[in-house]
């Protein structure tokens, strides 16, 4: 154990090093730099008289690629401003290690993106980033307009002591408030069995175990077939869509009249669990399940030369399942009615990054970045980062026509192909979506990326996600004290209840358990950074 230790030890050190020496090229530690005050415009073009460098860190969509200068939106960003970026770009499965290694080793560039929300306030708390309201009100008009139109996302930047530390990625589409967890189906699978779309958890579970004991792909073997599969533990691709029918959500806090609630602890998690089980048992969810990636199960639902999936959690079947076969899986399911009549589905929060963005204190332009930044924040380029240029055709009356993806790009791919989309700032409202002239869902089928989706799903809605909020530096080091461990233990528990059951059986022992790992307290900083919240807003 000793010798595993120091080599863990050397590995983490020699981990820093590397991050330190990889940005000192493109840190904002050069002293010989002007002040951009010199030769800064306050409005118009070029922002500066004298090119300048600046040195952004961050991730990057895998689709995208690095070079992020020569995407249309970031060119046109860029244009006439006098103004050179300089991007190191991780990859996202790197992102989280590579920014803490980033602000523990004190090289900063001149901005990182994409940091959590505890970051920045502590950041900013430690003088490590500098408030930014000041030079939003200066500098930032059009980022200025969308946080008057949107004060919720002003809100959701501001730090408890006042200060906004952060600028956002914010995309605030009424059809976001659809849960981006849903439950496709094989349609062609249940015609097959002669079954409807399931309507009940019964009605999924006879469902389930008609795929399991036929041959649903025709291939002679019965026993080849993957009745549903997921990803244990993502929010996204997990199993959270079925919590609803068992009158609870997949998430670590709710908020019920205006008390806020561990799932986790809670009776409705206890039977949605079960459920679960039940299904494991049975041999109905695969066991890859507990275990495997979003990739891997990519690859599983669209590899074959016919489907051998029968269900599956994500927020679309088209873009990750094969052309072959993508459309047997016609729309994802109403959630289902549970054994005591519950039918519930979150009304999340919108889509929206509060930490994107942070001008470091070492950045010797903050003028001049608050003004580039901001031209991300222009509607119309809004529009371009969050839909891609290359997908926009713009009509005489204002409107855009989407281009269709050519058959050589996924649709995915096609749309993250000229912009960094969801790892850099934008502003997207309700009113640029409106001016899309979206395709229509076929007759009888439902599509997350259109309204009427999120309309089917609004007598289902239950306001109960935890608002998105920025806590103290003191109430994030008390989350940080008692979360690790509550997720680890709670998650490790799931996962061993869902494959071998006995939930009933260790229950009390469960909530002893976690009432000695500070449960209670662990509540409390979350009842305090609500209820603070919502007097902040009554003022």
């Amino acid at each position: 154990m000793r010798n595993r230790m120091k080599r863990t030890s050397t590995t983490a050190a020699a981990a820093l090093m590397s991050a330190a020496l990889l940005l000192a090229g493109c840190g904002g530690g050069d002293s010989k730099r002007e002040s951009s005050l010199a030769g800064f415009n306050e409005t118009g073009l070029p922002i500066v008289e004298k090119p300048i460098k600046l040195a952004i860190a961050g991730t990057y969509d895998e689709r995208t690629g690095t070079n992020w200068n020569e995407l249309e939106t970031i060119k046109a960003i860029n244009e006439g401003t006098n103004v050179e970026i300089q991007w190191s770009l991780s990859p996202g499965t790197d992102w989280t290690t590579k920014r803490n290694l980033i602000i523990a080793s004190g090289d900063l560039p001149d901005v990182l993106l994409e940091l959590s929300s505890s970051q920045v306030v502590t950041g900013g708390a430690d003088g490590m980033f500098i408030p930014l309201e000041d030079l939003i009100e200066k500098y930032a008009p059009n980022l200025t307009n969308f946080l008057n139109k949107y004060p919720e996302v002003r809100q959701a930047i501001t730090a408890p002591d006042g200060h906004i530390y952060s600028l956002p990625m914010a995309n605030m589409s009424e059809y976001k408030h659809a849960d981006g967890n849903t439950l496709w189906i094989n349609k062609e699978w249940l015609k097959k069995i002669g079954m409807d779309m399931p309507k009940t958890t019964d009605e999924l579970k006879k469902a389930l175990e008609a795929f399991k004991e036929q041959d649903m792909d025709g291939d002679g073997n019965p026993n080849n077939e993957i009745p549903m599969t997921g990803v244990f533990g993502d929010g996204q691709y997990g199993l959270g869509n079925l919590f609803g029918s068992f009158n609870t959500l997949d998430e670590t806090f709710i908020v019920q009249d205006d008390k806020v609630v561990f799932v986790r602890s809670t009776e409705e998690y206890k039977n949605a669990v079960k459920y679960m089980h039940s299904l494991y048992k049975s041999g109905l969810i695969d066991p890859d399940t507990m275990t495997q990636n979003s990739t891997q199960m990519f690859a599983k639902i669209s590899s074959g030369q016919k489907a051998s999936v029968g269900a599956f959690f994500a927020w679309s079947a088209d873009q990750i399942t094969n052309a072959e076969y993508r459309w047997d899986y016609g729309s994802p399911m109403i959630p289902l009615k549970g054994p005591d009549g519950h039918q519930i589905t979150p009304r999340n929060n919108l889509q929206m990054t509060p930490g994107m963005f942070v001008i470091t204190k070492v950045n010797k332009y903050p003028e001049a970045t608050m003004r580039w930044v901001d031209r991300a924040y222009d509607p119309e380029m809004s529009m371009q980062l969050r839909e891609g240029p290359n997908r926009l055709k713009k009509l005489d009356d204002g409107t855009y026509d989407i281009i269709p993806n050519p058959d050589n790009y996924t649709a995915g791919e096609w749309k993250v192909k000229e912009t960094p989309y969801n790892n850099f700032v934008y502003g997207f409202s309700q009113e640029m979506r409106e001016k899309q002239r979206l395709p229509k869902a076929e007759p009888g089928e439902l599509d997350p990326d259109f309204d009427e989706w999120y309309e089917a799903l609004i007598p289902y809605m239950k306001p109960w996600v935890f608002p998105n909020i920025m806590f103290t530096d003191a109430q994030y080091k008390s989350i940080e004290r008692y979360q690790t461990d509550i997720k680890t233990y709670t998650s490790k528990m799931e996962a061993q209840w869902i494959a071998k059951g006995g939930i009933d059986e260790e229950w009390d022992n469960y909530l002893n358990t976690l009432n000695k790992m500070g449960l209670k307290d662990y509540i409390q900083v979350y009842q305090d950074g609500y209820d603070t919240n919502k007097a902040n807003l009554a003022k």
